[in-house]
């Protein structure tokens, strides 16, 4: 940070000397004092349009054009991962949850999907208890799913610094952690239960960013790609609505 500040102080001294002499020289050449005060003042006058232009409508223009840029490679890349991994762990987590139905109760698709509805499946997503099993089946098998997806996961962290929407930033983060602990642990054999109420812990808080990012996605892709929105719509139902084919594990 000093650094940069050394740099942009630097920079100033060099354009001010650079601006100075070339005043001394056109007052060599052309010997007007008078004029050159004159129009030094009238620049001098203009200065404060000028930075309000450079430095607020300019400046503002390239944000939204570089946020609108950063908006869309994240949806991409929310996308990607609800699509390559996402609905995976939503089979998974859901297999072995036996409050799932408090949540079937709060979903539906008939009417469409606007913004009421996502903002009350995030409400319901953050008090959420995920109804894990007594055991550790989930632990393992999760384990296992994300061993196999682990280059996947570390392309998208590699691309952590274009995601500008913190509920996926969670949710990854929340991912990478459960697949770090359960790489550290390896053996999930012998591991006792006040460590499996932890990794349950870590599980939760994948379960309702999951569940969150996936019902914003939902409400995007609404917006922007009707076709590609119903494909998603019955790939949900598939996984969040039929819950008579999912067994519930205790």
């Amino acid at each position: 940070m000093r650094s940069r500040y050394k740099y942009i102080i630097t920079l100033g001294v060099i354009l001010f000397i650079f601006s100075a002499v070339l005043y001394v020289m056109n007052y060599f050449f052309f010997g007007d004092a008078h004029h050159l005060v004159r129009v030094f003042c009238e620049e001098l006058a203009f200065m404060p349009v000028y930075v309000f232009i450079v430095a607020v409508v300019a400046e503002r223009l390239l944000w939204r054009s570089e946020r609108h840029e950063i908006a869309r490679r994240t949806n991409a890349l929310v996308g990607t991962f609800i699509n390559e991994i996402g609905y995976d762990i939503m089979k998974i987590l859901i297999r072995y949850d036996s409050n799932f139905a408090s949540i079937k109760a709060n979903i539906q698709f008939d009417d469409g999907w606007d913004l009421s509805k996502v903002n009350n499946i995030h409400k319901l997503a953050e008090t959420y208890i995920y109804g894990a099993p007594e055991g550790k089946a989930d632990i393992w098998e999760l384990g296992n799913y994300l061993a196999a997806k682990k280059d996947f996961m570390l392309i998208l962290m590699s691309n952590a610094s274009l995601i500008e929407k913190d509920e996926f930033s969670e949710l990854l983060l929340a991912v990478n952690h459960i697949n770090e602990a359960l790489t550290t642990i390896g053996d999930c054999s012998d591991i006792s239960k006040e460590l499996i109420d932890h990794l349950h812990e870590d599980l939760q808080k994948i379960y309702r960013c999951l569940i969150g990012v996936w019902a914003s996605y939902l409400m995007l892709i609404q917006k922007e790609d009707p076709y590609l929105y119903k494909l998603a719509v019955e790939q949900s139902k598939r996984i969040l609505l039929v819950t008579d084919t999912f067994i519930n594990q205790q």
